[in-house]
């Protein structure tokens, strides 16, 4: 009787020990005029282009544009990241980088030019793809061997926009 109480005690610990080494990593909320990307130092919008990179040490790093996280993460290695989030292009919903369905094209206006939206799952985002008729279709493994070139105009275009809503929030501050 001894014995079988040990050895349950024994399968009891080792269960308990095995889930303690699991840490979950959840996304932070975005705070618009606090937060600045952790590569280009523009402020980071909460919008359907913002992502993170949760570090193991429970740190958040924001990134404006999915680009600029792949910079992050290439100077930096993968060794101490815990997760990475993106947000879904419709919802704005924060969905694991892995699970995410992503569609490129040079034209896709976003905040450093990258061309890429970030969508929930693969059907969102060829409905997506179906209703623009153009761009191309990847899955997190594929953004490793995307090239990463930037529309350089559309950056330009995106940062005026940018400055311009500010100088806009400015003057109706102002008044």
């Amino acid at each position: 009787m001894k014995k079988k109480g040990l050895i349950m005690a024994s399968v009891l610990s080792i269960a308990l020990l095995s889930g303690c080494g699991t840490k979950e990593y959840h996304p932070v909320s975005i705070e618009e005029n606090v937060d600045k990307c952790s590569v280009c130092n523009m402020q980071v919008a909460d919008n359907q282009h913002s992502t993170e990179i949760i570090l193991k040490d429970g740190k958040a790093l924001k990134f404006d544009d999915i680009g600029c996280l792949n910079e992050w993460e290439k100077k930096n290695g993968t060794e101490q990241v815990g997760a990475e989030y993106v947000r879904d292009y419709n919802t704005k919903e924060w969905v694991p980088l892995k699970e995410a369905s992503f569609i490129y094209d040079k034209t896709f206006k976003t905040p450093m030019g990258y061309g890429i939206y970030s969508f929930k799952d693969k059907g969102a985002a060829q409905t997506f793809l179906n209703g623009q008729g153009k761009g191309k279709l990847m899955n997190a493994n594929d953004l490793h061997s995307h090239t990463w070139e930037r529309n350089m105009d559309m950056m330009h275009k995106m940062k005026h926009g940018h400055s311009d809503s500010m100088k806009m929030d400015k003057k109706g501050a102002d008044s």
